[in-house]
């Protein structure tokens, strides 16, 4: 094996925990996010508090890239456009979906995308998932189902329309995770965020407007709620540009070198974090749903991160294998 072939392999497995690293981080610090937001949307409602987040990003983001915006070409709208709107959609039937359901419910659909990136990516690459992939996509769900808090012996999910459109947000938020780690590795991932924040401002503007006029049993979907205070919207932007936004350019950039159905697997951990956090300043109390649902989804991000190192292994044996019978054959 030439000199050049080991220093790629050895720089590509850095690159690789590094990723893995943003992904832990990202996980932290969004799990984070639903504490720190949830009084100031007291002052906002959903849509609102959306359509001004992505705003906060789109803005920040663009003034960042401004010398790096000669780069954007068809590439980057061909994949951050549609994958943008799917976040959007996936927004949007959360929104309505949530009316019609309960929260415990919706926070194991959403979770779907952890069964669906799989396969998701045997449909654009025809990658087909190892044993041991699906089996982790299997558990994590099931460890979300566990955390949610929901009883089969008292019916388990019940699919009415709530349900449904939680469900398709879940699918949405899969299409974007795996539309992300096939389509994206070659693009900048400022630039590609940009797109795509931009993109979530037309997309929950007219979220914000539609929910706000829309009447259904003789009530709105959701009033439009909205504080001119400047320091609840100076507190949204440095929440929004440190955490949310900084965790979708970190996710983006680590999805080039981790498979995308390890961070479906992964991603949902950030609940566990969530309920823990909430736990210890006193926003809620401790059940023991969080606790083996946590434990079963730790073990499936464990699982999902084998099947990927494993996978990563065979690639760089293969490569070492080629590399070596290139040399014989110009050796010889």
């Amino acid at each position: 094996m030439n000199m050049k072939t080991e220093n790629s392999i050895g720089g590509n497995s850095r690159r690789r925990v590094i990723a893995y690293c943003g992904i832990v981080f990202v996980i932290l610090i969004w799990g984070l996010y639903p504490i720190l937001t949830s009084d100031l949307l007291t002052f906002y409602s959903g849509g609102m508090f959306t359509f001004i987040s992505s705003l906060v990003s789109a803005v920040a983001l663009l003034l960042i890239c401004i010398p790096k915006l000669k780069l954007i070409d068809r590439s980057y709208f061909k994949v951050a456009v549609p994958t943008g709107f799917f976040v959007g959609l996936a927004n949007l039937l959360q929104k309505i979906g949530l009316q019609y359901t309960t929260p415990t419910q919706y926070a194991f659909l959403e979770n779907l995308s952890c069964v669906v990136v799989p396969v998701l990516l045997f449909l654009f690459v025809r990658k087909k998932p190892s044993v041991l992939t699906v089996t982790a996509s299997v558990l994590c769900l099931a460890g979300c189902f566990v955390l949610s808090g929901l009883d089969l012996s008292g019916g388990g999910v019940s699919f009415g329309k709530g349900e449904i459109l939680c469900a398709f947000a879940g699918v949405m938020y899969g299409v974007n995770i795996a539309a992300t780690g096939v389509y994206a590795k070659k693009l900048n991932a400022m630039l590609y965020v940009m797109i795509q924040m931009w993109v979530n401002v037309l997309v929950s503007g007219i979220i914000a407007a539609a929910l706000g006029r829309i009447v259904i049993n003789g009530s709105l979907i959701e009033p439009i709620v909205f504080s001119w205070d400047w320091e609840y919207l100076l507190e949204i932007a440095l929440l929004v540009l440190s955490i949310s936004t900084f965790g979708w350019i970190v996710r983006t950039e680590a999805l080039k070198f981790v498979n995308a159905s390890v961070v479906a697997v992964l991603m949902p951990f950030s609940a566990v974090v969530t309920g823990i956090v909430a736990v210890c300043v006193g926003k809620d109390t401790f059940t023991f749903h969080l606790l083996f649902g946590g434990l079963i989804i730790l073990l499936s991000s464990i699982l999902s991160s084998l099947a990927d190192i494993k996978e990563n292994n065979r690639k760089n044996d293969a490569l070492k294998e080629q590399t070596d019978g290139d040399n014989g054959d110009g050796n010889g």
